[in-house]
Protein backbone atom coordinates (compact mmCIF):
# COMPACT_ATOMS: atom_id res chain seq x y z
CA UNK A 1 0.00 0.00 0.00
CA UNK A 2 1.28 3.23 -0.88
CA UNK A 3 1.64 5.59 2.08
CA UNK A 4 0.69 8.62 1.91
CA UNK A 5 2.87 11.65 3.04
CA UNK A 6 1.26 13.68 6.23
CA UNK A 7 -1.35 16.27 5.86
CA UNK A 8 -0.63 19.56 7.23
CA UNK A 9 -2.68 21.35 9.46
CA UNK A 10 -5.85 22.72 9.12
CA UNK A 11 -5.00 26.83 8.48
CA UNK A 12 -8.81 27.68 8.95
CA UNK A 13 -10.62 25.52 11.30
CA UNK A 14 -13.78 28.10 11.14
CA UNK A 15 -14.56 26.94 7.63
CA UNK A 16 -15.63 23.33 7.80
CA UNK A 17 -17.54 24.46 11.05
CA UNK A 18 -19.28 27.14 9.54
CA UNK A 19 -20.48 25.58 6.57
CA UNK A 20 -21.44 22.06 7.96
CA UNK A 21 -23.52 24.53 10.68
CA UNK A 22 -25.09 26.45 7.62
CA UNK A 23 -26.28 22.95 5.69
CA UNK A 24 -27.89 21.60 9.27
CA UNK A 25 -29.59 24.58 9.52
CA UNK A 26 -30.71 24.77 5.96
CA UNK A 27 -34.81 23.69 6.40
CA UNK A 28 -34.88 26.39 9.61
CA UNK A 29 -33.10 28.65 7.35
CA UNK A 30 -35.67 27.92 4.81
CA UNK A 31 -38.93 28.37 7.38
CA UNK A 32 -37.27 31.50 8.55
CA UNK A 33 -37.17 32.82 4.46
CA UNK A 34 -40.37 31.27 3.69
CA UNK A 35 -38.50 29.21 1.27
CA UNK A 36 -39.06 25.79 2.62
CA UNK A 37 -37.50 24.04 -0.46
CA UNK A 38 -34.05 25.88 0.10
CA UNK A 39 -32.47 22.47 1.58
CA UNK A 40 -34.02 20.67 -1.62
CA UNK A 41 -32.10 23.25 -4.11
CA UNK A 42 -29.24 23.34 -1.86
CA UNK A 43 -28.79 19.53 -1.96
CA UNK A 44 -29.71 18.01 -5.32
CA UNK A 45 -28.26 20.94 -7.25
CA UNK A 46 -26.02 23.27 -5.66
CA UNK A 47 -24.00 21.07 -4.03
CA UNK A 48 -23.47 18.50 -6.63
CA UNK A 49 -22.16 21.52 -9.14
CA UNK A 50 -19.44 22.85 -6.45
CA UNK A 51 -18.47 18.95 -5.86
CA UNK A 52 -18.12 18.89 -9.91
CA UNK A 53 -16.31 21.69 -9.86
CA UNK A 54 -14.09 21.02 -6.96
CA UNK A 55 -13.45 17.21 -7.92
CA UNK A 56 -9.60 16.66 -7.32
CA UNK A 57 -8.76 14.60 -10.06
CA UNK A 58 -5.03 13.98 -8.36
CA UNK A 59 -5.83 12.00 -5.47
CA UNK A 60 -3.25 13.65 -3.29
CA UNK A 61 -4.22 13.37 0.39
CA UNK A 62 -6.25 16.87 0.02
CA UNK A 63 -7.14 19.29 2.42
CA UNK A 64 -7.43 18.51 6.01
CA UNK A 65 -10.73 18.61 7.63
CA UNK A 66 -10.75 19.10 11.04
CA UNK A 67 -13.87 19.28 13.64
CA UNK A 68 -13.29 20.16 17.31
CA UNK A 69 -13.70 17.88 20.31
CA UNK A 70 -17.28 17.76 20.77
CA UNK A 71 -18.73 19.53 17.65
CA UNK A 72 -19.88 16.07 16.11
CA UNK A 73 -22.11 15.30 19.44
CA UNK A 74 -23.44 18.66 19.65
CA UNK A 75 -24.16 19.07 15.74
CA UNK A 76 -26.14 15.47 16.22
CA UNK A 77 -27.76 16.65 19.19
CA UNK A 78 -28.55 19.51 16.78
CA UNK A 79 -30.16 17.93 14.09
CA UNK A 80 -32.57 16.06 16.62
CA UNK A 81 -33.82 19.36 18.45
CA UNK A 82 -34.23 20.93 14.92
CA UNK A 83 -36.09 17.97 14.00
CA UNK A 84 -38.23 18.26 16.97
CA UNK A 85 -38.63 21.94 16.67
CA UNK A 86 -39.70 21.49 12.60
CA UNK A 87 -42.29 18.89 13.70
CA UNK A 88 -43.75 21.55 16.13
CA UNK A 89 -44.24 23.65 13.61
CA UNK A 90 -45.10 21.52 10.75
CA UNK A 91 -48.56 20.58 13.01
CA UNK A 92 -49.34 24.57 12.01
CA UNK A 93 -48.26 24.06 8.49
CA UNK A 94 -50.52 22.78 5.25
CA UNK A 95 -50.29 19.15 4.46
CA UNK A 96 -48.01 20.48 1.00
CA UNK A 97 -46.00 22.85 3.09
CA UNK A 98 -45.83 19.91 6.16
CA UNK A 99 -44.11 17.70 3.22
CA UNK A 100 -42.01 20.16 1.70
CA UNK A 101 -40.09 21.29 5.25
CA UNK A 102 -39.96 17.90 5.38
CA UNK A 103 -38.39 16.69 2.47
CA UNK A 104 -35.75 19.58 3.76
CA UNK A 105 -35.46 18.00 7.29
CA UNK A 106 -34.75 14.43 5.39
CA UNK A 107 -32.35 15.94 3.46
CA UNK A 108 -30.17 16.98 6.78
CA UNK A 109 -31.41 13.86 8.78
CA UNK A 110 -29.97 11.76 6.52
CA UNK A 111 -26.84 14.01 4.88
CA UNK A 112 -25.90 15.13 8.59
CA UNK A 113 -27.55 13.22 11.22
CA UNK A 114 -27.23 9.60 9.78
CA UNK A 115 -23.41 10.71 8.67
CA UNK A 116 -22.77 11.58 12.11
CA UNK A 117 -24.67 8.91 13.58
CA UNK A 118 -22.45 6.50 11.77
CA UNK A 119 -19.02 8.05 13.02
CA UNK A 120 -20.06 7.73 16.98
CA UNK A 121 -21.92 4.35 16.51
CA UNK A 122 -18.58 3.31 15.85
CA UNK A 123 -16.68 4.65 18.99
CA UNK A 124 -16.58 3.19 22.48
CA UNK A 125 -17.99 5.65 24.65
CA UNK A 126 -21.51 4.93 25.82
CA UNK A 127 -22.98 8.89 25.17
CA UNK A 128 -21.64 8.81 21.65
CA UNK A 129 -23.23 5.88 20.97
CA UNK A 130 -26.36 6.84 22.78
CA UNK A 131 -26.74 9.71 20.45
CA UNK A 132 -26.22 7.82 17.65
CA UNK A 133 -28.89 5.83 18.52
CA UNK A 134 -31.24 8.83 19.06
CA UNK A 135 -30.37 10.37 15.86
CA UNK A 136 -31.31 7.01 14.11
CA UNK A 137 -34.60 6.26 15.98
CA UNK A 138 -35.68 9.69 15.35
CA UNK A 139 -35.49 9.14 11.59
CA UNK A 140 -37.51 5.01 12.29
CA UNK A 141 -33.91 3.57 11.12
CA UNK A 142 -32.56 2.88 14.31
CA UNK A 143 -31.61 -1.32 13.54
CA UNK A 144 -29.15 0.13 11.02
CA UNK A 145 -25.92 0.43 13.41
CA UNK A 146 -26.76 -2.87 14.37
CA UNK A 147 -26.22 -4.31 11.13
CA UNK A 148 -23.75 -1.55 9.68
CA UNK A 149 -21.41 -2.29 12.93
CA UNK A 150 -21.67 -6.13 13.34
CA UNK A 151 -22.64 -7.19 9.52
CA UNK A 152 -21.54 -5.21 6.88
CA UNK A 153 -18.29 -4.22 8.59
CA UNK A 154 -17.74 -8.62 8.05
CA UNK A 155 -19.27 -9.09 4.68
CA UNK A 156 -19.28 -5.87 2.74
CA UNK A 157 -18.12 -6.81 -1.25
CA UNK A 158 -20.22 -10.31 -0.87
CA UNK A 159 -23.06 -11.38 -1.15
CA UNK A 160 -23.98 -11.70 2.42
CA UNK A 161 -24.01 -8.01 2.46
CA UNK A 162 -27.37 -6.71 1.78
CA UNK A 163 -25.31 -2.86 1.60
CA UNK A 164 -23.19 -4.38 -1.45
CA UNK A 165 -24.67 -3.53 -4.72
CA UNK A 166 -24.24 -6.13 -7.46
CA UNK A 167 -22.85 -5.16 -11.20
CA UNK A 168 -25.77 -3.63 -13.52
CA UNK A 169 -28.28 -3.35 -10.41
CA UNK A 170 -30.03 -0.26 -10.66
CA UNK A 171 -30.74 1.53 -7.11
CA UNK A 172 -34.87 0.84 -7.77
CA UNK A 173 -33.71 -3.00 -7.84
CA UNK A 174 -31.01 -2.49 -4.70
CA UNK A 175 -33.59 -0.77 -2.41
CA UNK A 176 -36.27 -3.61 -1.62
CA UNK A 177 -33.35 -5.94 -0.91
CA UNK A 178 -31.18 -3.45 0.87
CA UNK A 179 -33.77 -1.90 3.41
CA UNK A 180 -35.14 -5.94 4.06
CA UNK A 181 -31.87 -7.60 4.25
CA UNK A 182 -30.97 -4.64 6.95
CA UNK A 183 -33.72 -5.24 8.57
CA UNK A 184 -33.18 -9.11 8.61
CA UNK A 185 -29.82 -8.79 9.43
CA UNK A 186 -30.33 -6.88 12.43
CA UNK A 187 -33.20 -8.39 14.11
CA UNK A 188 -30.64 -11.93 13.52
CA UNK A 189 -27.63 -10.00 14.91
CA UNK A 190 -29.95 -8.90 18.17
CA UNK A 191 -31.28 -12.18 18.67
CA UNK A 192 -27.85 -13.75 19.39
CA UNK A 193 -27.31 -12.04 22.20
CA UNK A 194 -28.69 -13.89 25.21
CA UNK A 195 -29.97 -12.76 28.02
CA UNK A 196 -30.96 -9.28 26.13
CA UNK A 197 -33.66 -7.25 25.13
CA UNK A 198 -33.31 -7.91 21.05
CA UNK A 199 -32.25 -4.33 20.32
CA UNK A 200 -33.75 -4.39 16.15
CA UNK A 201 -37.33 -4.56 18.02
CA UNK A 202 -36.48 -1.81 20.93
CA UNK A 203 -36.04 0.64 18.52
CA UNK A 204 -38.59 -0.02 16.21
CA UNK A 205 -40.94 0.14 19.37
CA UNK A 206 -39.21 3.33 20.24
CA UNK A 207 -39.85 5.06 16.77
CA UNK A 208 -43.90 3.91 16.50
CA UNK A 209 -44.17 5.30 20.21
CA UNK A 210 -42.73 8.24 18.81
CA UNK A 211 -45.05 8.42 16.06
CA UNK A 212 -47.96 7.86 18.14
CA UNK A 213 -46.83 10.54 20.75
CA UNK A 214 -46.57 13.22 17.55
CA UNK A 215 -49.74 11.94 15.41
CA UNK A 216 -52.07 12.38 19.60
CA UNK A 217 -50.43 15.46 20.66
CA UNK A 218 -49.63 17.36 17.43
CA UNK A 219 -52.12 15.95 14.61
CA UNK A 220 -52.18 14.26 11.53
CA UNK A 221 -49.80 16.60 9.54
CA UNK A 222 -46.75 16.62 12.18
CA UNK A 223 -47.31 12.87 11.59
CA UNK A 224 -46.76 13.38 7.90
CA UNK A 225 -43.72 15.45 8.13
CA UNK A 226 -42.00 13.19 10.91
CA UNK A 227 -42.78 10.02 8.15
CA UNK A 228 -41.38 12.31 5.08
CA UNK A 229 -37.55 13.19 7.01
CA UNK A 230 -37.31 9.52 7.60
CA UNK A 231 -38.28 8.34 4.56
CA UNK A 232 -35.39 11.06 2.45
CA UNK A 233 -33.09 9.93 5.15
CA UNK A 234 -33.25 6.22 4.73
CA UNK A 235 -33.52 6.95 0.78
CA UNK A 236 -29.60 9.33 1.35
CA UNK A 237 -28.28 6.43 3.49
CA UNK A 238 -29.44 3.63 1.09
CA UNK A 239 -28.38 5.75 -2.36
CA UNK A 240 -24.98 5.76 -0.43
CA UNK A 241 -24.30 2.38 0.50
CA UNK A 242 -25.35 1.29 -2.62
CA UNK A 243 -22.60 3.28 -5.03
CA UNK A 244 -20.08 2.70 -1.99
CA UNK A 245 -19.26 -1.11 -2.98
CA UNK A 246 -21.16 -1.47 -6.18
CA UNK A 247 -19.98 -3.95 -8.68
CA UNK A 248 -17.24 -5.21 -6.55
CA UNK A 249 -17.14 -8.55 -5.09
CA UNK A 250 -14.81 -10.05 -3.06
CA UNK A 251 -13.34 -14.29 -4.53
CA UNK A 252 -13.94 -16.91 -2.62
CA UNK A 253 -10.81 -19.06 -1.44
CA UNK A 254 -11.41 -21.96 0.01
CA UNK A 255 -14.75 -21.84 0.71
CA UNK A 256 -13.54 -18.40 2.55
CA UNK A 257 -14.15 -14.72 1.10
CA UNK A 258 -10.69 -13.19 0.67
CA UNK A 259 -9.66 -10.59 2.59
CA UNK A 260 -11.58 -6.92 2.10
CA UNK A 261 -8.79 -4.42 0.54
CA UNK A 262 -9.03 -1.31 -0.89
CA UNK A 263 -9.85 -2.76 -4.14
CA UNK A 264 -13.51 -3.68 -3.20
CA UNK A 265 -14.22 -0.24 -1.92
CA UNK A 266 -14.67 3.01 -3.94
CA UNK A 267 -13.44 5.97 -2.14
CA UNK A 268 -13.99 9.41 -3.43
CA UNK A 269 -11.04 12.40 -3.47
CA UNK A 270 -13.65 14.93 -3.79
CA UNK A 271 -12.68 18.14 -0.79
CA UNK A 272 -16.49 19.27 -1.22
CA UNK A 273 -18.10 16.10 0.21
CA UNK A 274 -15.40 15.91 3.03
CA UNK A 275 -16.06 19.31 4.18
CA UNK A 276 -19.71 18.43 4.11
CA UNK A 277 -19.74 14.27 5.07
CA UNK A 278 -17.28 14.81 8.26
CA UNK A 279 -14.32 12.59 5.83
CA UNK A 280 -17.48 10.03 5.09
CA UNK A 281 -16.08 9.63 1.40
CA UNK A 282 -12.52 8.25 2.61
CA UNK A 283 -14.67 5.42 2.85
CA UNK A 284 -12.03 2.55 2.08
CA UNK A 285 -9.53 4.31 4.99
CA UNK A 286 -12.58 3.40 7.03
CA UNK A 287 -13.28 -0.17 6.21
CA UNK A 288 -9.91 -1.30 6.34
CA UNK A 289 -8.92 0.92 9.82
CA UNK A 290 -12.36 1.43 11.17
CA UNK A 291 -10.70 2.28 14.78
CA UNK A 292 -9.94 5.77 13.31
CA UNK A 293 -12.05 8.67 13.89
CA UNK A 294 -13.28 11.17 11.32
CA UNK A 295 -10.38 13.17 11.80
CA UNK A 296 -7.67 10.62 10.93
CA UNK A 297 -9.28 9.26 7.78
CA UNK A 298 -6.93 8.71 4.53
CA UNK A 299 -7.76 8.92 0.99
CA UNK A 300 -6.66 5.56 -0.71
CA UNK A 301 -5.12 6.10 -3.87
CA UNK A 302 -4.92 2.69 -4.65
CA UNK A 303 -8.86 2.41 -4.71
CA UNK A 304 -11.51 2.39 -7.49
CA UNK A 305 -11.96 6.21 -7.69
CA UNK A 306 -16.14 7.85 -7.80
CA UNK A 307 -16.49 10.16 -10.60
CA UNK A 308 -17.99 12.79 -8.53
CA UNK A 309 -18.78 13.87 -4.90
CA UNK A 310 -21.38 12.12 -2.69
CA UNK A 311 -24.22 14.29 -3.39
CA UNK A 312 -24.01 13.97 -7.40
CA UNK A 313 -23.67 10.48 -6.86
CA UNK A 314 -26.42 9.87 -5.13
CA UNK A 315 -28.65 11.98 -8.06
CA UNK A 316 -26.98 10.15 -10.36
CA UNK A 317 -28.00 6.84 -9.17
CA UNK A 318 -31.47 7.82 -9.38
CA UNK A 319 -31.46 7.65 -12.83
CA UNK A 320 -30.14 4.42 -12.94
CA UNK A 321 -29.43 4.34 -17.22
CA UNK A 322 -26.80 6.85 -16.38
CA UNK A 323 -25.13 5.72 -13.60
CA UNK A 324 -24.92 2.18 -14.59
CA UNK A 325 -23.24 3.47 -17.59
CA UNK A 326 -20.48 5.57 -16.32
CA UNK A 327 -19.89 3.10 -13.40
CA UNK A 328 -20.02 0.07 -15.59
CA UNK A 329 -16.92 2.21 -18.07
CA UNK A 330 -15.16 2.42 -14.68
CA UNK A 331 -15.22 -1.04 -13.90
CA UNK A 332 -14.03 -2.47 -17.30
CA UNK A 333 -10.92 -0.21 -17.18
CA UNK A 334 -10.69 -1.79 -13.49
CA UNK A 335 -10.35 -4.82 -15.37
CA UNK A 336 -8.38 -3.99 -17.73
CA UNK A 337 -5.69 -2.07 -15.22
CA UNK A 338 -6.06 -5.84 -13.29
CA UNK A 339 -4.92 -7.23 -16.92
CA UNK A 340 -1.92 -5.09 -17.42
CA UNK A 341 -1.00 -5.75 -13.63
CA UNK A 342 -1.69 -8.97 -12.60
CA UNK A 343 0.27 -8.50 -9.41
CA UNK A 344 -2.84 -6.64 -8.04
CA UNK A 345 -5.59 -8.76 -6.80
CA UNK A 346 -8.55 -8.82 -8.80
CA UNK A 347 -12.18 -7.36 -7.30
CA UNK A 348 -13.84 -9.07 -9.57
CA UNK A 349 -15.12 -12.76 -9.87
CA UNK A 350 -15.90 -14.06 -12.89
CA UNK A 351 -17.92 -17.28 -12.47
CA UNK A 352 -20.51 -15.08 -10.27
CA UNK A 353 -23.56 -14.17 -12.16
CA UNK A 354 -24.11 -10.71 -12.79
Amino acid sequence: MVQETPEPAMRFKWIPIALGLIFMLSPTIGWLVDTLWLTLFVGIFLIPLLEWAWHDRSRSPGPPWQWPRGFFQLTALSVVAQTIGLCVIAGEMSEIDAITIGLSAGYVAGGTGIVLAHELGHRKHWFDRAIARLCLITVGYGHYLIEHNHGHHRYAATWQDPATARKNESLWRFFPRYFSGVWKQAWRLSSQRNHQPNEALVMLACWLLILLSVTLTLGSVAFFFLITQAIVAQLLVGSVDYFEHWGLQRQTVSSRHERLSHKHIWDCANPVSELLLFNLPRHSSHHLQPWLTANELKRESQSPQLPTGYAGMIVMAFVSPWFISVMSKRLSELRIKDEINPLIKSPFKSDLPQ
